[in-house]
């Protein structure tokens, strides 16, 4: 199973500029929204807004999918709902203005930058767009405590070996296998006491064009305390089905996607 990333459609349909221009843009956008960190601690002394990006990045993917992108009337604007308010409660949008270059790798928009409803920019669109929309069953958003977890230990070890090695556990399979299944035993035992534990992420089979709500739960391999790595579960009529794992720094990122994560075990920024 692949890992739930974004699609990068917008990297593809606009041209977002060079790092020295977009990271000023990401700045303010992060400066006027509500207050949120948007970067690692890792990257505290030298901000990227890696989270932020990402959390563009996915939005885009969907709004593109439900075709709420708006265009302004004289075809020159382009913009999208991120879904981000102003502390006073006010939209934000990304505006993109209409491309004349033609050259080589030439995309048909550049970002202008992030706007409100109040700006100049945003009355040359006949209506705005509304958010982003992952709610299709609300059901799917909480962990039924009734459905065992089932792991696909071929795809998780054989497949994601060096994810282990990377938190210091050694390449053998009995030893990896026996440390799942602790870990998933502990974290059971967490989400019969408190189903918040399992956050979800939205993801899309890109061979069926289908998506879903996934949930992640953490993996606390070497210490009870602290997770290591997250594990997707998706859910069947019968259990929810482990089908892989993610790093923290992922699980975040695609958590962000749908809400803000309000768990200890991501509190890695």
């Amino acid at each position: 199973m692949p890992e739930c990333r974004p699609e990068y459609n917008l990297y593809n349909d606009a041209f977002l500029g060079k790092n020295e221009r977009l990271i000023p843009k990401l700045e303010f956008l992060a400066r006027i929204a509500e207050q949120e960190k948007w970067d690692f601690k890792s990257n505290e002394n030298e901000p990227r807004y890696t989270i932020l990006l990402n959390y563009l990045m996915y939005t885009y993917d969907r709004v593109k999918q439900e075709k709420k992108i708006a265009v302004s009337e004289d075809g020159q604007r382009m913009c999208f709902n991120t879904g981000l308010q102003t502390p006073y409660g006010n939209d934000i949008f990304a505006c993109f203005g209409k491309s004349s270059y033609t050259g080589k790798n030439s995309k048909p928009w550049y970002l202008v930058g992030f706007k409100q409803i109040i700006d100049s920019e945003m009355k040359n669109f006949k209506s705005l767009p509304d958010i982003a929309d992952y709610f299709t069953n609300p059901e799917d958003f909480i962990y039924d405590k009734n459905l065992k977890i089932s792991l696909d230990y071929d795809h998780i070890i054989d497949d994601n070996i060096d994810r282990f090695i990377q938190i210091g556990i050694q390449p053998a399979v009995y030893v990896i296998r026996a440390l799942l299944e602790n870990a998933v035993k502990v974290v059971t035992d967490r989400l019969r006491r408190n189903y918040k534990v399992a956050i979800p992420q939205f993801y899309t089979d890109k061979s069926t064009g289908q998506s879903k709500i996934q949930l992640l739960v953490p993996l606390c391999l070497r210490d009870p305390k602290a997770a290591d790595l997250s594990l997707v579960l998706e859910k069947t009529s019968n259990c929810y089905i482990g089908k892989t794992i993610l790093t923290l720094e992922w699980s975040y990122m695609n958590s962000r996607r749908i809400v803000k994560p309000d768990v200890d075990w991501l509190a890695i920024i």
